[in-house]
């Protein structure tokens, strides 16, 4: 047995690290996620909420949280409640 893992150590090393390669290469990285975003602008109501925005709007690619802090980031929004712009930006879907 050990004798077999000595001949063939390359070949097993060499096979397990183009795995783990391949892995990490398809597994997606979290600023990636932000950059492939589609955005639309939008009219909002007076006194609408963030919150309000991100339940119509979010479709999934992340989470509540993550969504809202976008909008507030995004739309250089003073406060995290009310929205007391006439249009923002909103991100709809993914490429």
């Amino acid at each position: 047995m050990i004798h077999s893992i000595r001949t063939h150590a390359f070949s097993i090393l060499f096979y397990t690290l183009s795995f783990a390669f391949i892995l990490f290469l398809l597994t997606p990285r979290p600023d990636e996620k932000v950059h492939q975003l589609l955005t639309a602008s939008v009219t909002v109501d007076k006194n609408v909420t963030v919150e309000q925005v991100e339940e119509v709007y979010n479709d999934g690619s992340m989470t509540n949280q993550e969504y809202i802090d976008w909008l507030i980031k995004n739309n250089e929004l003073e406060t995290q409640h009310v929205i007391s712009k006439n249009k923002i930006v909103v991100p709809i879907a993914q490429q």
